[in-house]
């Protein structure tokens, strides 16, 4: 696969979509040491300091139309997971649907976006983002109660590791989406699951309930007050412990 490299860049995700509408062809890699504007959900930005973190784009290209970012989002938070436990021996739990947790506190965020053919681009595929902090410890005040790091021992050599860790789960999975089991391992390492979480959608309306699983594609499963199913595709969680 075709890699990149940046010491400092705006977002790894931007430069794939700039580098899509030059011409780049075919699956490509970009990995960055230093994020100044890294994307999150929602227009979010994703705190990128320098030489503390993964900062990096996984460029797939397909033949088919991607529309359902979901299904990959998970995948990719097991994939991910996963990763970080071979190589650092860190346990995280998934928080629905794009987040990694250690210790109560947000490590790793992911952000995948399609990549449709229009005037500009004739090419379909998907661009997943990832941002993991390994040994960031100083944040932002408004990030210090949400956000940690891993504390890890972040050699070039372990560092190495994990991106090939999350590229080979990554080929994996594209090259055979219906025969890698992710789901189950999403199920496994959930720390919402059976929990009471407040869900807002995109027009701010909230919805309470508890969450019971998550369906074959990644799609939350809410137990609201009246004991009805709510399978819900895409929103914000807050926890609420009771």
């Amino acid at each position: 696969m075709k890699r990149f490299d940046y010491e400092i860049i705006d977002s790894t995700n931007e430069e794939a979509k700039r580098k899509i509408i030059a011409g780049e062809t075919g699956d490509f890699l970009l990995i960055a040491k230093e994020q100044t504007a890294g994307k999150g959900r929602k227009g979010r930005d994703f705190y990128s300091p320098k030489n503390t973190g993964l900062y990096m784009s996984y460029v797939y290209v397909g033949c088919e139309r991607i529309e359902d970012t979901v299904s990959v989002t998970t995948a990719t938070s097991v994939i991910v997971r996963n990763a970080i436990k071979n190589v650092y021996d860190k346990d995280c739990g998934i928080k629905w649907v794009n987040d990694l947790y250690y210790e109560e506190k947000k490590v790793c965020g992911i952000l995948c976006e399609c990549m449709l053919p229009n005037k500009e681009n004739k090419q379909t595929g998907i661009i997943v983002g990832i941002g993991v902090n390994l040994s960031t410890v100083d944040f932002p005040e408004e990030l210090r109660e949400k956000a940690g790091g891993l504390d890890c021992v972040n050699t070039n050599e372990l560092r190495i590791e994990l991106i090939d860790e999350i590229c080979h789960g990554l080929e994996l999975y594209f090259n055979n989406p219906r025969k890698y089991d992710y789901i189950d391992g999403y199920r496994k390492y959930s720390c919402v699951l059976n929990k009471t979480v407040d869900i807002s959608d995109a027009t701010g309306v909230v919805t309470q309930g508890v969450v019971k699983g998550f369906s074959d594609e990644g799609y939350l499963l809410l137990e609201e007050n009246d004991g009805g199913i709510n399978v819900i595709s895409s929103g914000e969680i807050s926890l609420i412990i009771k």
